[in-house]
């Protein structure tokens, strides 16, 4: 397996097997604590070779930077098949993620596991700035 895309968005969806994505970010930038992002979303994109066919489990957990758990980890699986004219396929994943909100600042992670063993991790940052007057 290959992830080709693993970001942090505004949001994400699927279009005839296209991965459409909006606004990728890294670092959430705030006035104050707590802070809340409305609405966000996790795109992954993974490709699976022919000798991957079959069911496979991913895991999205949602971490702090002392490896603390910030959401409830998220489940969920996927079954491959590949046609036989193919010799791999791609599969889109989206979590998408009401009311985020980080109590402090510092650095996240955002882990995907698949089939029990850690495949990617997306960093994010969140900066408290000060309130120009």
């Amino acid at each position: 397996m290959n992830i080709q895309v693993a970001v942090l968005c505004d949001s994400a969806t699927e279009y005839q097997n296209r991965l459409c994505i909006l606004g990728i970010f890294d670092t959430i930038r705030t006035h104050q604590l707590p802070a809340t992002k409305p609405q966000c979303s996790i795109a992954l994109q993974i490709l699976w070779a022919r000798i991957e066919e079959g069911p496979h489990t991913i895991k999205t957990k949602f971490m702090d930077d002392d490896g603390n758990p910030t959401l409830k980890p998220v489940n969920s699986s996927v079954v491959v098949l590949i046609p036989p004219t193919s010799s791999f396929v791609t599969t889109n994943h989206i979590l998408n993620i009401q009311q985020l909100k980080f109590t402090k600042t510092g650095n996240y992670l955002v882990v995907i596991d698949i089939d029990g063993k850690m495949v990617t991790e997306i960093q994010l940052q969140v900066l408290l700035i000060e309130q120009k007057t």
